[in-house]
């Protein structure tokens, strides 16, 4: 079903990443998070922005790598609130 789309885009963004394919990737990566956030899936939108993260450290886009860190950062932060309650 669509629940598990952004778990497809991470592994396609992957698979690209190794074939060394980075616009592909780059792409893939961006939706598997915005598909996440969309179906409110807080944990996997922490998940995607962390890898999307790695990745963009690995082609040295600090800054865009950052960008995702802090989103996922957020993300966990608000998903802990919501387990907590």
């Amino acid at each position: 079903g669509h629940n598990f789309q952004h778990k497809a885009y991470l592994l396609e963004a992957e698979e690209a990443f190794s074939y060394d394919d980075i616009e592909s990737a780059k792409s893939l990566y961006e939706k598997a998070v915005s598909t996440a956030r969309e179906h409110r899936f807080i944990n996997d939108e922490a998940l995607a922005c962390e890898l999307a993260g790695y990745f963009f450290l690995e082609v040295k886009m600090k800054d865009t790598a950052m960008k995702y860190f802090m989103q996922a950062h957020e993300k966990y932060h608000d998903w802990g609130a919501v387990a907590k309650s």
